[in-house]
């Protein structure tokens, strides 16, 4: 998944493709979000979809990272709530946890692909409006 080069530190985006990372970076744009957090509220949205219940906030802390995670682990980069659930899903399905971030974000990209390779990158409007939703709902939840 990584495609950032040795001369540069990793990025969470670094681990998708250069058009999964366009993508992101448009519906950021749309949202008036950064690319990172549209990444978690989609891997919010796909665990909460399979009733794999987590605590989604945009902005993450020290305290709140998994301090075991290699910083080559995609997951090193996400908020405490999301790793567990990643990895609930992970066990649960039999998939590396990597995999699992996939999917997600292909879910948001393109509800009807099941891996990046064949991932619809067109910026759907529902799918803003349905992160969108998403997001409210969590903050009020959490006010």
């Amino acid at each position: 998944m990584q495609t950032a080069d040795s001369t540069t530190s990793p990025t969470m985006l670094s681990y998708f493709p250069e058009r999964i990372q366009s993508a992101l970076k448009a519906y950021a744009f749309e949202m008036n979000l950064s690319p990172e957090v549209v990444v978690q509220l989609a891997i919010g949205y796909f665990l909460e979809s399979a009733d794999i219940n987590t605590t989604i906030s945009t902005g993450m802390n020290d305290q709140d990272s998994l301090t075991h995670l290699p910083d080559h682990d995609v997951l090193a980069y996400l908020p405490l709530s999301l790793q567990k659930g990643i990895e609930q899903y992970a066990t649960e399905c039999e998939f590396p946890s990597e995999f699992v971030v996939e999917l997600a974000v292909t879910f948001l990209l393109d509800p009807d692909a099941s891996s990046f390779e064949d991932c619809q990158v067109n910026i759907q409007s529902d799918q803003v409006r349905l992160l969108q939703q998403y997001r409210q709902s969590h903050q009020t939840e959490a006010a």
